[in-house]
């Protein structure tokens, strides 16, 4: 795996939010910088505008996450004095789509690196 190198630019930059990612890659290409060409956009949620502009994304499942909130609100209201302090990671799968690329490899980079 490649390496950056101080004073580098970075090759991918990952949105919070598909919105976010739209506007940065808007951004760049007024300013001339391709995407995925020069930069990697990968936004967040799979909004429908991340479909409708070809965004890699990653997406979640609103449903999982509202059936877990649903849960843990019915255990607060069942034991408001239970310690309900928990950390849940809910699934999440990548959505490739025309906003990234692998990186590019130097021609003089080793494999051994």
């Amino acid at each position: 795996m490649p390496r950056a190198r101080a004073g580098e630019p970075p090759t991918a930059v990952f949105a919070e939010q598909d919105e976010v990612a739209v506007a940065l890659i808007w951004n760049l290409r007024r300013t001339q910088i391709a995407v995925p060409e020069r930069i990697s956009v990968l936004g967040f949620d799979d909004q429908p505008l991340a479909d409708w502009f070809d965004l890699s994304t990653v997406a979640q499942s609103p449903s999982d996450m509202g059936r877990e909130a649903g849960e843990l609100a019915l255990k607060l209201i069942d034991d408001a004095e239970g310690e309900h302090g928990r950390h849940l990671v809910l699934p999440t799968h990548v959505i490739p789509r025309s906003t990234t690329a692998p990186v590019a490899q130097p021609a003089d980079q080793s494999l051994s690196e």
